[in-house]
């Protein structure tokens, strides 16, 4: 009776975040390395362009240019972030995940093409009147976790999804904002201090340690926001992977057969 309550209800969003650390945790290495073989190279590309519109006076002649590699660098990252979302769900259901093949690969990579630009338009829309972020925000998510499905099917789905125990899916952002804060805050502070403990230990003397502002400017701003990115994103990533897992289960009984 207390399994069916707690699967009809949700998991609380404390419990949901811990199994989802502990899944990321107990994952071959290659899942991870899956993650970070997309979106290392955005984050890298999207610095870069930061960088030369904000230093170069000559970056407008090749903005078109640049402003294409960084789109094509997202869709890169989003297609292999659906891998690691479906390696990771295969992962918790305790099955091997379908070969992917060519056409398997190139549906993948369309329906995220559609799909997720959308969410650079409509996250900030929906954050105009607060209330709708949360469920955008998990719909998108949920896009990347149900990435095996076609169009039509991947927005359903994502949709139902999103719609499944809010007061879990609110608590669980409120909490994982406030540890990105956290996160943003620790490698600011650990990359203002760099130059000090660089010139301390090995007497090496930098324009940054001669002068703490150096350093701020908003090139260290997006930098900062990108390293905080790369550590909290594949744990939402295996967050609505594991909501969209139990909520299926609801249905399937998944997790059952799992355990």
């Amino acid at each position: 009776m207390k399994r069916s309550s707690l699967r009809q209800q949700g998991r609380s969003a404390g419990d949901l975040i811990e199994e989802a650390v502990h899944l990321l945790r107990t994952v071959p290495p290659g899942v991870l390395a899956a993650y970070y073989l997309g979106s290392l190279p955005f984050v890298l590309g999207l610095l870069f362009f930061w960088a030369d519109l904000s230093r170069n006076p000559l970056a407008r002649q090749h903005i078109v240019e640049a402003a294409l590699g960084v789109s094509v660098l997202f869709l890169w990252m989003k297609f292999w972030q659906a891998l690691f979302a479906r390696r990771l769900r295969a992962h918790l259901a305790g099955e091997t995940p379908p070969p992917l093949d060519f056409s398997r690969g190139l549906r993948i990579l369309i329906t995220q093409a559609i799909v997720q630009p959308a969410g650079l338009f409509l996250l900030p829309l929906a954050a105009i009147p607060v209330l709708p972020l949360a469920w955008m925000y998990a719909c998108l998510q949920n896009a990347t976790a149900l990435a095996d499905n076609d169009v039509r099917q991947l927005l359903g789905k994502s949709l139902r999804q999103s719609l499944r125990w809010p007061g879990q899916n609110h608590l669980m952002l409120l909490y994982m904002t406030l540890f990105a804060l956290v996160v943003f805050l620790n490698c600011s502070i650990g990359s203002l201090a760099l130059p000090w403990l660089v010139k301390t230990l090995f007497g090496i003397e930098t324009v940054f340690s001669r002068s703490g502002t150096a350093m701020l400017n908003t090139t260290f701003f997006t930098a900062m926001a990108g390293l905080t990115y790369l550590c909290v994103d594949p744990i939402l990533k295996t967050l609505y992977v594991l909501r969209c897992f139990y909520g299926d289960s609801v249905q399937s009984g998944a997790d059952l057969r799992a355990e």
